[in-house]
């Protein structure tokens, strides 16, 4: 009994290593103010990006130059919950990140009023993809794979309206699981299809916990975003140098 225990947990502790390298996220076309001459913001707002042209609709103001570009725009109910849920994970995350960078974030929305001096993040996402769990934990190898796109903006308040300082895009997908169908009779025996689920959670990290495969790779999407985001604050002589990663 203590030997397959064990053999399950090595199992598990493998599989957990592979899952974190295979795995995802990205960053691209980078655009950004070289120095805004801007002092260290007051406050940093975080908005839920929107997943739907609705949110777009709601937040005219902010998200104004951002285009309609979802994939779907004929949600169904499920679709707009899975959003929903995804945007929180994010604002979550990102709100964790920007507060070790010595920063202070705060969660906004619509009715809060913008002060001088603070600073905003917010985006879109361009394509949730939730793929098919079952087929990612048992078959493994990128099928049934879920991936995650959004535009990233961090804006602040002027005279004229909101000037972008940064934008960029942020990319993060589930990658290539290795599955029950891969591992083996060993990896049959010692429960391989759940100890992928077992590893994809100890990839994502997190306290808080969400349903979908998409609100998980948004908490590793807010990591990067985060790293980029950090890189820019210490150009601009925001926070320290040595915080970035």
């Amino acid at each position: 009994m203590y030997i397959k225990q064990c053999l399950k947990l090595s199992v598990i502790s493998m599989l957990s290593l592979f899952v974190v390298g295979c795995a995802g996220t990205s960053v691209r076309d980078t655009q950004e103010i070289a120095y805004s001459g801007q002092p260290r913001p007051t406050q940093v707002l975080i908005y839920n990006f929107a997943a739907s042209p609705e949110d777009i609709q709601q937040n005219s103001s902010i998200f104004a130059k951002l285009q309609d570009q979802l994939a779907n725009t004929n949600q169904t109910a499920e679709e707009i919950k899975l959003g929903r849920e995804v945007a929180d994970a994010m604002a979550t995350e990102l709100t964790q990140k920007i507060a070790a960078l010595g920063l202070n974030p705060i969660r906004a929305d619509r009715s809060l009023r913008v002060s001088p001096g603070a600073i905003l993040i917010t985006g879109q996402f361009t394509n949730i993809n939730e793929g098919n769990r079952l087929r990612r934990n048992v078959i493994g190898l990128g099928m049934g794979q879920s991936s995650l796109d959004s535009k990233v903006r961090v804006l602040a308040p002027s005279a004229s309206g909101y000037q972008e300082l940064i934008s960029f895009d942020a990319h993060a997908d589930s990658g290539e699981m290795p599955g029950a169908a891969v591992m083996g009779p060993a990896g049959a025996a010692a429960g391989a299809g759940t100890a992928a689920v077992i590893g994809a959670n100890a990839a994502v990290g997190g306290v808080k916990s969400y349903k979908s495969a998409s609100a998980q790779q948004a908490k590793k999407m807010a990591e990067q975003i985060a790293d980029e985001l950090a890189r820019y604050f210490a150009q601009q002589g925001w926070i320290n140098p040595d915080l970035v990663r």
